[in-house]
């Protein structure tokens, strides 16, 4: 949950510095306005593909990102 509070706070400042609206935000990935609310309250649990979408959008770089995964030894 971390990661998508952290990626949608640079969702939202990204977006906000290139003076993107909401809506044109989502056309520019092609998915609905009513999705980038949820993301940038961190409230969106998102398909990796839409996530490079965004990043690549808004300038994001995504190595920097931290992310909590919980793996046992056969990567479950």
């Amino acid at each position: 949950m971390e990661f998508l509070k952290e990626f949608g706070n640079l969702v939202r400042t990204n977006r906000k510095a290139l003076d993107y609206s909401q809506e044109k935000l989502a056309e520019k990935v092609g998915i609905s306005s009513r999705h980038i609310p949820n993301i940038e309250a961190g409230k969106c649990d998102m398909r990796l593909s839409l996530a490079v979408r965004l990043a690549d959008c808004l300038n994001i770089d995504l190595n920097g990102l931290k992310v909590n995964a919980k793996c046992d030894e056969n990567g479950n």
